[in-house]
């Protein structure tokens, strides 16, 4: 709506341009700030999915070890079961060498099992004490068994912390199908060390018997939900271990101990432990496939992710170099007009509102132009607040927004109405800046002010001949149809009116006022043959009739302007009906726009005791029934309540623009 000068040093000389720098504004800058946001925007998009898959792949890769150290766990748990139950004679030496191997495990996971280094060396001295008791069998089966279980329970949540849920469908399912299997792979761990301690132990113990129940039920569940989400592949996997002899020979001996029919041949614990494992291991080389493809496939999004990250990286240099490619050949036509704009710096200086305040707000500058347009003196202004200017239509909350804005350091940009000496008052276009010492501290705020009062008033002027030319173009509709231009001056003022009391803000209000005189805009596309006929229209005839609601909405439809689009949906709604027995799209209630329902009551009110061609105006109590007939039919109850609540100043405006007074205009 009007121009802010740049300014900017070259060689020394401050060059000033409305002109060049405007092409210089909307050809490069503008552009420019709105392909780096694009760009900035895409890269650090790309940037933060590079982040995010390398970090899944590094959690990948601590997975690996966590489960690495989980199954050495589970070995050390079975193993702990057979020795605690044979009270010593078994297993020991597999047992040394499994716990050598989970130390390794736990040296290994150390980043990822704890984040405190102290807590971890806890925790090892935990485990410590608990081999001790294991060694000197000052502590039960069972609760060994528990012991090395909520340990594993612990690591896996850590997994599980790993394996966050992610967008991607592909790693969300490899990772439900990792869950499950380590879970599967737990639960036969569970029941391999309970059924060790039994068959060490040659009798029942009812504790250890509890848990292998326990851990059959969560094999079965997980092994349910495995088989649910894994791919066609990965459960022939599965399959196979199934019906291997190692499996069936388990799913023996537990079936037998379950139904408490134990059978000797099959109570050998050194078989039972291998077996078992075996099996285990099976399960732990499908995790380990798992892992593997999910490392790949990671691996594989990474290297796209850079590919399109150097792509945008590239794409935005050149489009870079492109744009200051043109600046420079702008650069020469501003060089030209060095000379010129030189001549122009003192006006420029002299034409600018400048003053400046100190951090408490009181003026301690002023140049002319301040003076001379407020009407202060240098000697009246300096020392003085800055609120001696302060309009009264200013609310004191812009100014304590600005305050905050400028304390905060920042500049802060508005436009503000001043009062000057005598009374009267300008407007300004403003900008503040807060200058900093070399502390970063506030030392004092400048500001520089544009007189914008005649634009200002040229702006409300263009509102005016908006609004008048909008009226005008509805007449033309109405003139077209031999109704008078005092049915759209109407329909404007009933819809004001209903819009007021119905609740609507002061913008829409406006904007329906102005609009509405456009409802029948669409007649202009209606053949006068039909559009004047005074007889009943034929159902062809009719049909073309309504599609000047269409023609109207298609006028307006692509513009940006609301009221233009508040003019659109006027033309487009204003013959739908309450009930739904509308055109052109049998709108029903309030899926009829609040605009749409307004201009119907107010046309129809309107029509209804108004001359046509077709019939002649109806007497007030056979208009009032009908509106009260339609009431929920065709128009609003809640617009047909307000109407008569209000009549006499409906009545009032119907009296005031009759035909056949003469035009006044607002």
């Amino acid at each position: 709506m009007y121009k802010v000068l740049l300014q900017k040093r070259y060689k020394g000389d401050l060059i000033k341009s409305q002109n060049v720098i405007k092409k210089l504004k909307f050809s490069t800058f503008i552009p420019l700030i709105i392909i780096t946001i694009g760009f900035v925007f895409f890269i650090i998009n790309s940037y933060n999915k590079l982040t995010e898959l390398h970090t899944l792949k590094a959690n990948v890769t601590h997975i690996t070890e966590i489960s690495k150290l989980i199954n050495h766990l589970q070995q050390e748990r079975g193993l702990s079961s057979g020795y605690l139950g044979s009270d010593g004679e078994k297993f020991k030496q597999k047992l040394l060498q499994i716990r050598k191997a989970v130390d390794t495990a736990f040296e290994n996971s150390l980043q990822i099992y704890s984040k405190d280094k102290e807590s971890y060396l806890a925790k090892k001295r935990i485990v410590t004490q608990i081999r001790k008791k294991i060694d000197t069998k000052e502590i039960a089966t069972s609760n060994a068994f528990d012991f090395f279980t909520k340990r594993i329970k612990h690591i896996q949540f850590i997994y599980l912390k790993s394996a966050i849920h992610v967008d991607d469908t592909f790693l969300n399912n490899k990772l439900q199908c990792y869950t499950n299997l380590s879970f599967m792979k737990e639960a036969l761990g569970q029941i391999r060390g309970t059924f060790n301690g039994i068959l060490t132990q040659n009798k029942i113990d009812k504790e250890l018997i509890h848990r292998a129940i326990h851990a059959k039920g969560m094999y079965d569940t997980s092994m349910h939900r495995y088989e649910s989400v894994a791919s066609k592949d990965f459960l022939e996997l599965l399959d196979n271990v199934k019906s291997s002899s190692d499996y069936q020979y388990i799913e023996t001996v537990t079936t037998a101990y379950f139904s408490h029919t134990p059978q000797k041949s099959l109570e050998n614990p050194e078989v039972w432990f291998q077996k078992t494992t075996h099996v285990i291991n099976q399960f732990y080389q499908i995790e380990k496939k798992y892992l593997s493809n999910i490392d790949i496939y990671i691996t594989h999004k990474i290297n796209n992710t850079m590919i399109e990250l150097y792509i945008d990286i590239l794409l935005f240099l050149l489009i870079l170099f492109f744009t200051f490619w043109i600046s420079l050949k702008l650069k020469n036509e501003i060089i030209k007009n060095i000379r010129l704009l030189n001549e122009y710096k003192n006006a420029v200086d002299r034409s600018g509102i400048v003053s400046k305040t100190d951090i408490t707000g009181k003026i301690i500058y002023a140049n002319d132009r301040f003076c001379s347009i407020s009407g202060y003196t240098r000697e009246e202004l300096l020392g003085k607040p800055h609120n001696i200017v302060r309009h009264p239509d200013m609310p004191k909350s812009a100014f304590k927004n600005m305050w905050e804005t400028i304390l905060a350091k920042k500049p802060w940009y508005g436009i503000v109405k001043n009062k000057k000496k005598n009374g009267g008052s300008y407007i300004v276009e403003v900008t503040i800046n807060p200058i900093l010492n070399h502390d970063g501290e506030i030392e004092e705020f400048i500001a520089i002010r544009n007189d914008i009062t005649k634009v200002v008033k040229l702006h409300e002027d263009l509102e005016h001949t908006q609004e008048d030319l909008i009226y005008r173009m509805g007449e033309i509709g109405e003139t077209r149809s031999q109704e008078t231009g005092f049915h759209v001056k109407r329909v404007a003022k009933y819809s004001e009116l209903l819009a007021h009391y119905y609740g609507l803000s002061i913008q829409e209000i406006t904007y329906l006022k102005t609009a509405s005189p456009m409802h029948d805009i669409g007649k202009v596309g209606i053949p006068d043959s039909i559009l004047n006929k005074p007889g009943k229209l034929t159902q062809e005839e009719w049909r073309t009739m309504k599609t000047h609601a269409n023609i109207g909405y298609e006028l307006f439809r692509d513009s940006d302007k609301p009221l233009l689009k508040t003019a659109a949906i006027i033309a487009y709604e204003h013959h739908e009906k309450y009930d739904g027995s509308g055109y052109p799209r049998g709108l029903k209630g309030e899926k009829i726009h609040i605009y749409g329902r307004i201009t119907a009551l107010a046309d129809v009110f309107d029509a209804l005791g108004s001359d046509r061609c077709y019939k002649k105006a109806w007497d007030d109590e056979r208009i009032f029934k009908f509106l009260k007939e339609e009431r929920g039919k065709h128009f609003d109850p809640q617009l047909v309540d307000i109407f008569f609540e209000h009549l006499d100043e409906f009545l009032q405006i119907r009296d005031y623009y009759r035909d056949t007074s003469s035009f006044m205009q607002e």
